[in-house]
């Protein structure tokens, strides 16, 4: 019997800055995430990396180690594809919309994943925030990016 097709939860946040620096910001956690036991990730071994593709094996805190291909797209785009662990792929788009800087976050978590997150949303009877998804697949959230003063 085929596996229905993988929910994908879309999350769109503004930010009032510039869109470089909320890219660079992203990126930098993208490529620099936190371990230790707050993060759930106990190490992470970079296997390859060039200038648009990072390959890393992570060792979460509990669970088996998986591996992440990461590929960014020129200055708006990153894609994250998981061999294991809470999420299949997730996707990261940063744009310049009306001077202001939009990020959408696209995710595809595995059926485990999956059940938590409607047993989460029936506990709360209300959509889940962006900050509870973050919060289960333990990825960076992007910080908030100072405006420059002029």
């Amino acid at each position: 019997m085929a596996e229905a097709e993988a929910e994908e939860y879309k999350f769109t946040i503004w930010v009032d800055a510039p869109h470089d620096q909320v890219w660079r910001a992203i990126r930098q956690q993208i490529e620099h995430p936190r371990t230790g036991e707050k993060s759930g990730i106990k190490q992470i071994v970079v296997v390859e990396q060039k200038k648009n593709l990072l390959v890393r094996e992570v060792v979460p805190a509990r669970g088996k180690r998986f591996q992440e291909k990461i590929t960014f797209i020129s200055n708006q785009k990153a894609i994250t594809e998981s061999s294991r662990g809470p999420y299949e792929s997730v996707v990261q788009m940063v744009a310049r919309e009306k001077n202001r800087t939009r990020i959408s976050f696209e995710f595809r978590p595995r059926k485990f994943t999956r059940w938590i997150l409607r047993l989460k949303r029936w506990v709360k009877r209300a959509p889940l925030d962006l900050d509870d998804l973050l919060q289960l697949n333990k990825m960076p959230k992007p910080q908030a990016v100072a405006r420059p003063t002029p």
